[in-house]
């Protein structure tokens, strides 16, 4: 019986193995494929607004306060500390993307937790069905010009800068993908 069951966990191993390895080399081939960078974008927008709700699957009490004059809200326990959120951000946005958009978005740390000022929001553009155009391609740089339809049928142009961080592609500006 435990030949049997450890035989299935190493199957079961490998499997997902195979699975994650095959993921991540769309992300991490030399050349950024156009259906790849959509891709990538599509992530980076889902981790946009998961950032500026404050939470990625299970929303929280979130408790506001003002801290001089504006309404901020704690974000969730998942990202109630900077580096939470930068660990984060960080799967699919440059490190310059992730400390401009913190700054430029006006989070704070406030008695010890991460907090942004109370907005609405959310994501309504469709990016997986997106229009893509390379017009520039270095070799750890691409930019992109996408237009993007949203949820109730118009399109808005984008433009999308990819840098090779390590061995990943990611999005070097943090609302490029709102």
């Amino acid at each position: 019986m435990n030949k049997i069951s450890g035989m299935l966990l190493s199957i079961i191993i490998l499997i997902f193995t195979t699975l994650s390895t095959g993921a991540t080399a769309q992300t991490t081939s030399q050349n950024l494929s156009d259906t790849n960078a959509l891709k990538i974008a599509d992530n980076a927008s889902k981790h946009f607004w998961n950032a500026l709700h404050g939470y990625t699957n299970r929303p929280c009490t979130q408790k506001t306060f003002t801290y001089k004059g504006t309404e901020y809200s704690y974000l969730c326990q998942e990202f109630n500390t900077k580096d939470k959120l930068v660990t984060y951000l960080g799967e699919t946005f440059t490190n310059n993307a992730v400390e401009k958009g913190l700054t430029n978005y006006r989070y704070i740390t406030y008695k010890g937790k991460l907090a942004r000022p109370v907005g609405d929001g959310d994501g309504m553009l469709e990016w997986k069905k997106a229009k893509i155009k390379l017009i520039h391609q270095k070799q750890n740089v691409r930019s992109y010009n996408l237009t993007v339809p949203t949820v109730d049928g118009d399109s808005v142009k984008r433009s999308v800068t990819f840098y090779k961080s390590g061995a990943t592609w990611k999005v070097n500006q943090f609302d490029a993908v709102q």
